[in-house]
Parts: C-alpha cells; structure tokens; sequence
C-alpha cells in the first residue's frame, strides 16, 4: 500500500507472517525502512512479541541507525476499550557510535501512565555510562537530561505537533490486494458490530490466502513482493547488529532474511 502525506511517502507490504515497510521524506533526507513477524500469545491478555528490525539513514549526516523492536500488549480488554501498551526494551545503535537503550512501561491496575518510558543514550559498549537520560510519555510529553548534571536539555510535547494528513486513494481504485480494499468487508462488518459477518469474510480471505500458498508450494516457487526484495548484501545491517549489547539479539534468519524496499521493483507503481 502506498500513502502520501504532503512531503512523506508510506509503503508498506504485508506478506504473513511479516510485514515490511518504507517511510521517506525526500525534502529532509530522512528513510525509515524495515521488517516485523509477530508471536502472540495469550493470558489476561493479549501479548505480543515482535520480531525484526528499523533501519534509519539520514541524509544530512550520512548516518544509520539500526533499531529493535519491543514487545506489546493489549490493554484494556475488559472496559471494552482496547489500546496498545507496549512494553520490554528497544535498542537503537547508531553509525555514529552511540547506542540508546528504550525501556517501556505502562498504567497499572494500581499506578502508573500509559505509555510511559524512561532512555538512556551512551557510547556503544559502555550502557552504564549514560550521557543522556530520557522520561516520560511517548505519546503525550517527555523530558531530556544531563545524566551527569540531572538538567533539562530538551522537552517534547507529541500532542501539539502537527502532523500531515495523508492523502489515500479511493477503495474502489486500489488493487484488490491493497490491505484497505482487501479487508473492507471485515472493516466494514466491525464497524455494524456484526460478529457473524466480521467472522465469515475473514474467513474468506485467510482461504484465499491459504490456497495461493498451497499452489506456489506446488510450483515450488515463491511469491514475489512487489516493493520489497530480500537483501543480498546487508553489510550495513550486520556492521550494527555487531556492535548491539550481546544481551540483545537481532536474528535475522527468524525473519526469512534481511527485507529491503526496491526502488527499481516499484518504481512502475508510485
């Protein structure tokens, strides 16, 4: 699926059981790209654990950053109002030599806010020797700090910046494997709060999807994404995933591969 915002572009490609996708902003120099595959379980509620990586390159300083994803859950189950939390740690090593290290934590059933987390920033290999601490409320507002001196060096309101509207094409001009147009029925179906109907198209589409595997598995061959490509040099990926913590890990073979958007594969569709 393709989005536009006034300046940014969206693409992403779900393929299960991973999802990859392209952000980029060609006036600021800034590409966000990467790959997730999801393990769920349940108990009181939903928990689910990602699987993959982010990888951001900006232009103006010619730096990469290799991010890893935390885990999350569903809040909320029981008051019938259904949120995200998530939870556990992201790392984010970068070019430059520096690492961040992201602990999130949310609302209790006695204290807390929801999504709460506190950061610190060091130089790679040396965690315990914090140059920046963070905290704070991703989704609301947080604090920088000096971790020597404790003094405010930044803060960030999330609610009052603006963001871009994105401009989406009509459902009906979409191709028909476009997520929106795809799952208008079951979105549709949820929307009248109709179980039943949100039950049966789903199931029409996870069946289409099991034959479509079924018969490339025949013909022992394999579907070919539209915008993204397994990598066959991913010397960037793996420079930073060696200089990662080794308490973290970032497998790549869990993912079936490293997944990098093709510019030339998708440039007849933009």
């Amino acid at each position: 699926m393709v989005r536009r915002g006034h300046t940014t572009d969206v693409l992403y490609s779900h393929h299960p059981p991973v999802t990859a996708y392209s952000i980029w902003n060609a006036e600021h120099g800034v590409h966000l790209q990467g790959y997730n595959a999801q393990k769920a379980s349940f108990s009181r509620t939903i928990n689910v654990k990602q699987i993959g990586h982010a990888f951001l390159h900006l232009d103006a300083y010619n730096e990469d950053y290799l991010i890893t994803l935390p885990s999350l859950h569903i809040e909320g189950l029981i008051t019938g109002s259904p949120y995200v939390e998530l939870e556990s740690h992201s790392y984010i090593q970068s070019s430059s030599g520096y690492t961040a290290n992201i602990s999130y934590s949310g609302k209790g059933w006695v204290s807390g806010k929801k999504n709460s987390f506190t950061a610190t920033l060091f130089p790679e290999g040396k965690e315990k020797e914090p140059i920046y601490t963070a905290e704070g409320q991703w989704s609301d507002s947080f604090v920088i700090k000096d971790a020597k001196t404790r003094k405010e060096v930044e803060s960030h309101e999330a609610k009052k910046t603006k963001t871009t509207p994105l401009t989406i094409s009509p459902i009906d001009t979409q191709d028909p494997m476009e997520s929106r147009r795809a799952w208008a029925k079951v979105a549709a179906a949820i929307q009248k709060g109709d179980t039943d109907m949100t039950g049966r198209e789903k199931t029409v589409i996870e069946e289409k999807q099991r034959e479509m595997r079924r018969k490339e598995k025949e013909e022992n061959r394999e579907w070919e994404r539209r915008y993204f490509a397994r990598a066959s040099d991913h010397s960037a990926f793996d420079k930073l995933a060696k200089k990662m913590p080794d308490h973290v890990s970032v497998d790549k073979e869990k993912t079936n591969g490293v997944w990098r958007f093709d510019e030339n594969k998708a440039k007849d569709f933009l």
